[in-house]
């Protein structure tokens, strides 16, 4: 865990810009004109000038075009899952490149190394998998990573082709064959024989510590360390106010000020308070209506329609409002009805001529019916005109802070009757680290400020807030027999959470299992002081079965503990490691063979490694779905691929430990 370059890669933009030269070419057209002089006796003739030749420009030719960029693809099956890593290639210094010479048979890895890969990010692009019926399904490529990935294929052949992406020239399609997913379990009792212990093997051949590549870029302090310290400063009084709901000032009485409050410019410290010149509450208008219940009412601000209002029961059965109705139509007098017409009396029929009869008794003519007097219809009596009752001139409420200043200083507002209260204020020259009502600060010791983003603070990597605020990501360690014996407790009290321990290596040289020395002894105590524990292996595995086998041995030495941080995975370069000669294909299909027999196992599983052995080394598509523990030792952390925990340092001092150690953030 102590073999790590820093990371060169990280500092490389991810495209290479070609740039196109033009050059634009001026050419000029002098045309020669001939000319005839004419002679006048006695006079001489003035020369024809010469005409100013006219440049003629010739039209700037078209920029060469950039050339589109050549994208590679990695594509790798492991269990019926097929993954696939677009990227481009970088000819500069990789992080590898303060590693010692490797063994010849590892000589060509590195030269393949060198050449830089650099996962395509930020751009959008679609793989597509044809099967041997023609059969297409499409796979988004995620552009933080550049890889895709194809979960559960069914197995048979397929074609992997990259669709079109402008400004890149993609690579050919090429074909894949998906074989039956294998289930990996452990084999404890198979291997539990095979585990070593250290004084049973050659640990300076064996044992990956050794010939360790050198640290090429470690992190240095960016601010002085000093002692927590403060001394007094001086004294303030601060004032704090009571506001209404509108932010202006209130009275003891609790009643609203035409105030509003003046603060320190981008604090809440306030200073005085300043009238509010658009206030308009004293400009209100009250008035008596008779018959209300509370006497006085008022009835708006200057400027609006005056409205009268009753509240007797009168008025709410509608009496009020129509007196008022009638007093604004003008009140007219009624129409008197019309006198009914006499009956006209009948008239009386046409006596006959009598024939020659003897004489009959006449018949008395009927006497005419007299015409009934009409009977005169009385004058109605007009109905009486309402007279409103005369509105009171209305009264306008004072203003009680007439005369007042309009800016009054904070500490003079008590005296005008404001709910003002004051309390001192001590105030501070802070050094070093402070904790501060509930957050954490580091006061640099040459500005007496607080430090903001990231910082290194005695080799230990910071995130601070805008605010100075310390961001309380988990600190960490990870730990193996070069660390010695620790005291956990006081590793605890330094602010430690969590430690990721060693329990066992293959060896590089014959590969061995090897337990580490002093696992069981770390694993106890870290466990005993309440830390967060997870442990790694360092693989030197070089084919399934082998990874596999290390699975198994990790899975007999955890047995019994409860890992929340889980198992990761160690794969990196070692001069003359077995496993340099590999493939990354191959690497791969063994870093995920061990993380599935330990997820079948019910734990957690990891990779670790630094940035290029990730990108160059590794197909991050397929093991994606695991946690990943990348080492790069720099204040800031560049990376394209996600992780779970950064490995900042391989010098990190902790109490309780006498040796540097990693230091972690997670």
């Amino acid at each position: 865990m102590k073999y790590f370059s820093g990371n060169a890669f990280a500092r490389l933009p991810l495209y290479k810009v070609v740039a196109g030269g033009t050059a634009a070419v001026l050419t000029a057209s002098i045309g020669l004109g001939a000319f005839a002089a004419s002679f006048v006796p006695g006079t001489e003739p003035e020369p024809t000038p010469t005409p100013t030749p006219a440049a003629t420009i010739a039209p700037t030719p078209s920029p060469t075009p950039e050339p589109d960029i050549a994208l590679l693809a990695d594509v790798t099956v492991v269990q019926q899952d097929v993954g696939v890593l677009l990227y481009t290639l970088d000819e500069s210094t990789p992080e590898s490149a303060a590693t010692p010479s490797p063994a010849p048979e590892a000589q060509q890895e590195d030269e393949d190394a060198m050449e830089g890969k650099l996962p395509l990010t930020g751009v959008e692009a679609t793989v597509t998998l044809t099967d041997a019926d023609g059969e297409t399904a499409d796979y988004t490529v995620d552009p933080e990573t550049g890889t895709a990935l194809a979960e559960d294929v069914e197995p048979g052949t397929y074609t992997v082709t990259v669709q079109p992406i402008e400004g890149y020239i993609v690579p050919e399609s090429t074909q894949v064959e998906v074989q039956e997913k294998v289930d990996y379990q452990a084999d404890i009792d198979a291997v539990k024989d095979k585990i070593m212990q250290a004084d049973q093997v050659n640990e300076s051949t064996e044992d990956s510590a050794v010939s360790a590549a050198p640290i090429a870029d470690e992190v240095v302090d960016t601010v002085q360390y000093a002692e927590s310290s403060k001394e007094e400063k001086g004294r303030t009084t601060v004032y704090t106010a009571k506001l209404s709901s509108s932010g202006h000032l209130l009275f003891t009485d609790g009643t609203e000020s035409p105030y509003l409050p003046v603060y320190k410019d981008g604090t809440q410290e306030l200073t005085g308070a300043k009238r509010d010149s658009s206030y308009s509450a004293y400009s209100a208008l009250s008035v008596w209506l008779p018959g209300a219940a509370d006497s006085i009412t008022s009835l708006g601000r200057t400027g609006r329609t005056m409205e009268m209002a009753h509240r007797t029961a009168e008025n709410q059965e509608g009496a009020g409002t129509s007196a008022l109705s009638e007093e604004t139509s003008g009140s007219p007098s009624p129409a008197p009805s019309k006198s009914p017409e006499p009956t006209p009396a009948p008239t009386p029929s046409e006596e006959p001529t009598p024939t020659a009869t003897p004489t009959p008794t006449p018949t008395p003519t009927p006497t005419a019916t007299p015409t009934p007097t009409p009977t005169a219809t009385p004058t109605p009596t007009p109905t009486p005109t309402a007279t409103p009752t005369p509105a009171p001139t209305p009264t306008p409420v004072q203003d009680p802070t007439a005369g007042w200043p309009d800016d009054i200083e904070a500490a003079k507002l008590a005296e005008y009757n404001f709910a003002v209260t004051s309390t001192e204020k001590i105030e501070y020259i802070y050094t070093g680290w402070q904790e501060i009502d509930g957050a954490t600060y580091y006061y640099d010791p040459a500005t007496h400020e607080p430090v903001t983003g990231n910082q290194v603070i005695q080799g230990n990597v910071y995130e601070f807030g805008a605010d100075g605020a310390l961001n309380r990501t988990a600190r960490g360690i990870d730990v193996s027999k070069f660390q010695g014996v620790i005291d956990w407790n006081a590793v605890k009290a330094d602010g430690i959470t969590f430690a990721i321990i060693r329990c066992g290596y293959r060896g590089y040289g014959t590969g061995a299992l090897v337990e580490d020395a002093t696992y069981r002894r770390n694993i106890q105590g870290a466990i005993n002081a309440g830390l967060r524990v997870g442990v790694y292996f360092y693989s030197q595995a070089i084919n399934e079965a082998e990874a596999v086998e290390e699975a198994s041995m990790v899975l007999s030495l955890v047995s019994g503990y409860s890992l929340p941080l889980g198992v990761y995975y160690d794969t990196e370069y070692v001069a003359g490691g077995r496993a340099n000669a590999i493939s990354a294909a191959e690497r791969t299909a063994c870093a995920v063979a061990f993380c599935e027999t330990i997820r079948n196992a019910g734990y957690k599983a990891g990779v670790y490694s630094y940035a290029s052995w990730f990108y160059n080394n590794l197909n991050f598509a397929n093991i994606s779905k695991y946690n990943t523990w990348i080492a790069q030792y720099r204040d800031t952390l560049s990376f394209n691929y996600k992780y779970d925990i950064w490995q900042y340092t391989g010098s990190g001092r902790v109490n309780g430990i006498s040796t540097a150690v990693d230091m972690n953030i997670g």
